[in-house]
């Protein structure tokens, strides 16, 4: 029996948590899967996950509480476990000491996959930032040489991680359960129902991590901008993040609290999209854009940033704005609402069926040689 290391977040609400449930979910018994995850998990959604697939996860410290505890963890765990393959799941190379111990003390095959196109968290000192960039840029070499197959989520995200003139990087789309994310009428009930939400209000919704980069302080300005246009409207943020506290303040100062809600963490968002009218997907930069797909899928539309990857717009349902102009994107909102006829379908968009998990699945086993 293959025994498998996957090395991710593992943080309820993570885009790049998501994939690896997704991908390696779908293996069958026949293998024998470990977790270590270098991230916080604020509920216990991914630990019984893990459980629940059979698998045995282990937490590291995280690199940014204690980088000295860290690295002196990943040593000794290579030192004493022993994997026929280890994949690594990264936003960044600036943390590539993991690899290397990897490398000198596990005889495994090394998987390096590639999930976002710029750092998850960054600096506003610029001597920090340069810091960073400068042991970003080392990794990249280390990530490019130890890796024995090399994975990423779009182009951008294979430069990012391993090198402008990195070869044999193969880009392999996200993929979903796509039946999952389909429009449920009834799922749509229920949820407006316990928000109390009326059919004739319009939901929009913002779904990520509230960091810097997911930029949900410009998704509140355009839903405070469209609601001076329609006030029958609310707006459901979904995650939790460092910008919390700036949330609230913000909402406070708008006058909008009673026409926003806040959840951290929700495990069914397949089924909040259905609850939704619109999706704002302001993200200044992303390896994919996994939200913005799901939201498709729901035959959701999508306001979504222009600096994303081409890959996302793949529907009529989703649309690319420039700039950072918050009314203009709540005129797009109501423009959308208003030439808007029928019903909405629960049928799956054509364009979206090359996204199935089992496309993504059999293309990454494939590579790594657990492919039957």
């Amino acid at each position: 029996m293959k025994k498998i290391l996957v090395v991710g977040d593992f943080i309820s609400g993570s885009g790049l948590t998501q994939v690896i449930f997704n991908v390696f979910g779908y293996l069958n018994n026949n293998y024998q899967i470990e977790a270590v995850a270098y991230g916080i998990d604020p509920t216990d959604f991914t630990d019984k996950k893990c459980k629940k697939l059979g698998w045995k996860l282990h937490r590291v410290i995280p690199v940014t509480k204690n980088p000295i505890k860290h690295w002196r963890w990943w040593k000794s765990f290579f030192k004493t476990h022993e994997y026929d393959i280890i994949y690594f799941n990264y936003s960044a190379s600036w943390n590539y000491l993991p690899v290397i111990y990897a490398k000198k003390y596990c005889p495994a095959k090394i998987i390096c996959h590639s999930h976002n196109a710029y750092y998850s968290h960054t600096f506003s000192n610029a001597l920090m930032m340069t810091l960073l960039n400068m042991v970003n840029n080392h990794g990249k070499k280390i990530f490019d040489r130890n890796a024995d197959v090399k994975i990423a989520t779009s182009i951008e995200a294979g430069k990012w991680m391993f090198g402008k003139t990195s070869s044999d990087v193969h880009i392999i789309d996200n993929g979903l359960d796509l039946s999952k994310y389909q429009y449920d009428s009834n799922q749509r009930s229920i949820i407006r129902s316990r928000l109390r939400i009326s059919s004739d209000e319009k939901l929009i919704g913002f779904v990520g991590v509230l960091q810097d980069r997911k930029n949900p302080l410009f998704a509140l300005d355009v839903f405070a901008k469209y609601h001076e246009i329609n006030p029958n409207s609310k707006f459901v943020i979904l995650g939790k993040g460092p910008l919390k506290i700036q949330i609230n303040e913000q909402i406070k100062l708008l006058g909008l609290g009673k026409y926003v809600t806040q959840i951290d963490f929700v495990p069914d968002v397949n089924n909040w999209y259905s609850a939704m009218d619109a999706l704002l997907f302001t993200s200044k930069y992303e390896g994919f854009g996994l939200v913005a797909l799901e939201a498709q899928i729901s035959n959701l539309p999508v306001l979504a940033s222009a600096t994303n990857i081409d890959e996302i717009f793949a529907t009529n349902n989703i649309y690319k704005l420039s700039g950072l102009n918050a009314e203009k994107w709540a005129d797009k909102l109501e423009s959308i609402f208003q030439s808007s006829k029928g019903a909405r379908k629960s049928s799956l968009d054509p364009n979206l069926k090359r996204f199935g998990i089992e496309k993504q699945a059999e293309k990454i086993f494939k590579l790594v040689g657990l492919y039957e």
